[in-house]
């Protein structure tokens, strides 16, 4: 197989996956799509090497940075604010829940399976690429398929159960009509101030796509070098999350930077492709050996965020069944949280009035949940949990 063919058979399979969570609405994601379709093309014959006869990994070793640090520029933090307590629910849910993992599994089955599971419950494939990374530079390459499969098997827990609890609290929320009256109707958008120069922004005339993605790398390489600089206590990846957020906020990268660079399909399928290196040595056996541990660990983790929720609920005086929900966002992500809520609004409401106060109600909160948990939270919790291995 040459190099072009190997390539565009990764690009085939990664636009299948693609295709099939839009349109089943991401119910079956694209990574579990990939994982299956590449896991049995491997065991029909598919070669092993076919990563680096496309030559993508080394490239998504080096794209990996920029993708991380391009992600802190997501970070809405007025919104943020708005939303503190969905904030604090979810982010102190997902942190019970992968510390509950942290405790209990490694007591059920080996230390390293369990550890190397934990902070893929957190939600995001940039938890699973650190993982994997990771798990290859020490020698356990054979657990990247156990962290594989935490990756696309958490839907079919979390959206289910996330779908039950929110329908449930719909229907208490129809109970107030004075709900409906509240969010009914959006509040009206603050007119736009003049926006002040920041700091670090450069003027418009460098405002180009190759320059914007030449800063992602700058403070990509930055951050790479602060890691070194504490001998990778910190873990790259943390520091190129919070550069990225920091200078966001100073203005050297814009908002949302990286579709700006033209760039972004390239850097997200190399470096999502890359996580499934190592199912090529994984066999039917392994898969079936790897079902109880991969079931402790998602039960471990649900009653985590389920606990904590319940807690929260009482202390921040929100509805227990949107606490939970709003902690199992790490378990789907966005797009599932935008999709969630607004089926939740099409079942539960008797007219366009309650469709709306219900879509109002809980698409704000799920949707930053899930940024909270996946965005931010996934990464900071790989970095610690990824030196337990």
């Amino acid at each position: 197989m040459t190099a072009v063919q190997a390539f565009c058979v990764l690009l085939a399979i990664f636009a299948l996956g693609e295709i099939v969570a839009e349109k089943t609405r991401a119910i079956l994601s694209a990574t579990l799509v990939i994982a299956v379709v590449l896991l049995i093309a491997f065991w029909c014959g598919l070669p092993a090497d076919i990563f680096d006869t496309a030559a993508v990994t080394g490239i998504a070793n080096v794209l990996i940075g920029i993708l991380i640090t391009s992600m802190g520029t997501m970070i809405d933090f007025p919104e943020l604010k708005r939303q503190w307590k969905t904030v604090v629910v979810s982010l102190v849910c997902v942190i019970c829940g992968v510390a509950l993992i942290v405790v209990v599994c490694p007591l059920l089955m080996g230390h390293d399976m369990a550890i190397a599971g934990a902070p893929i419950f957190a939600g995001a494939n940039t938890a699973a690429l650190l993982m994997t990374s990771t798990l290859t530079e020490k020698g356990l390459a054979d657990l990247s398929s156990f962290v594989i499969l935490v990756l696309v098997a958490q839907n079919f827990v979390g959206i289910p159960v996330a779908s039950i609890l929110l329908r449930k609290d719909a229907q208490s929320f129809l109970k107030d009509k004075g709900n409906i009256a509240l969010y009914a109707h959006g509040d009206a958008a603050a007119a736009a101030g003049e926006a002040k120069r920041k700091l670090l922004e450069l003027p418009k005339s460098l405002n180009k796509p190759s320059i914007k993605l030449l800063k992602l790398g700058l403070v990509a390489a930055l951050s790479q070098f602060c890691a070194g600089l504490t001998n990778g206590t910190i873990h790259f990846f943390v520091f190129a999350l919070l550069f990225g957020i920091l200078f966001s906020e100073l203005g050297f990268l814009e908002k949302n930077i990286l579709p700006q660079t033209e760039s972004n399909g390239m850097i997200v399928f190399t470096t999502t492709v890359i996580i499934f290196t190592n199912l090529a040595n994984t066999t039917p056996q392994q898969l079936i050996d790897m079902l109880v541990p991969l079931l402790l660990l998602l039960v471990t983790g649900v009653v985590g965020v389920a606990v904590s929720g319940l807690i929260l609920s009482k202390v921040l005086h929100i509805a227990p069944g949107m606490a939970i929900s709003l902690g199992l966002t790490c378990t789907f992500g966005f797009p599932t949280t935008m999709f969630i809520p607004k089926e939740v609004a099409n079942a539960m409401s008797s007219n366009e009035e309650e469709r709306i106060a219900i879509e109002n109600y809980m698409l704000p909160k799920m949707v930053t949940a899930g940024f909270v948990t996946v965005t931010i939270s996934s990464v900071l919790i790989a970095g610690v949990v990824v030196k337990m291995l």
